[in-house]
C-alpha cells in the first residue's frame, strides 16, 4: 500500500483540528502530498439572483483567506500543499475531489452522531463520505469525546 496523495477536507471548526493533526503526522510520515479542500454547501434556492451570488462571492472570498492561513500551517511543517475551494454537496465534492485527483486517503473529522438539541443526525458529511468514497477514510472524532 502507497500513500502519497492525503486529503484533508476541512469546515475550519474545532471539529477539524485534530484530523488536522494526524493529516500532519501521517503527511511528514509516509511524504505525502496534503490536498486541503474546503466545500461551501449551497443553499437550496429555486433560483440564483445576483444577491445569492454576491453572497457566494463574499463568502468564497472569506474562505480564500482561511484556507490560505491552512495552507501555510502544513508549509510550516514542512507539507507539500493544494488548496481548493469548491461549492457544492459537501460529502459529493469531497468524494469527487478524491476521484478526480488519485486520492489514497481521505482525513476528516466528524461533528458526531448527535445535534447540540441532542437528537440523532443521520446522513452527516463524514458518514455519506465513509460510504461512498473512493478510497479509504479516517474519521478522527473530536477530542471532547474521546475524553468521556
Amino acid at each position: 500500500m502507497d500513500i502519497r496523495r492525503i486529503l484533508f477536507p476541512t469546515d475550519f471548526s474545532v471539529y477539524s483540528e485534530m484530523p488536522r493533526e494526524y493529516t500532519i503526522y501521517l503527511g511528514d510520515k509516509l511524504k505525502a502530498s496534503i490536498y486541503i479542500l474546503h466545500a461551501i454547501e449551497p443553499l437550496e434556492y429555486p433560483e440564483v439572483d445576483a444577491e445569492v451570488k454576491k453572497f457566494y462571492k463574499e463568502l468564497e472570498r472569506q474562505m480564500e483567506k482561511k484556507i490560505e492561513e491552512e495552507r501555510e500551517f502544513f508549509e510550516k511543517k514542512g507539507l507539500r500543499t493544494e488548496t481548493s475551494i469548491v461549492i457544492g454537496p459537501r460529502w459529493r465534492v469531497i468524494n469527487t475531489f478524491a476521484k478526480e485527483k488519485n486520492i489514497d486517503l481521505i482525513i476528516m473529522g466528524s461533528h458526531g452522531l448527535k445535534t447540540e438539541t441532542g437528537q440523532m443526525a443521520i446522513g452527516t458529511t463524514s458518514h455519506k463520505v465513509i460510504f461512498s468514497s473512493p478510497c479509504p477514510v479516517l474519521v478522527v472524532r473530536h477530542e471532547e469525546w474521546t475524553q468521556k
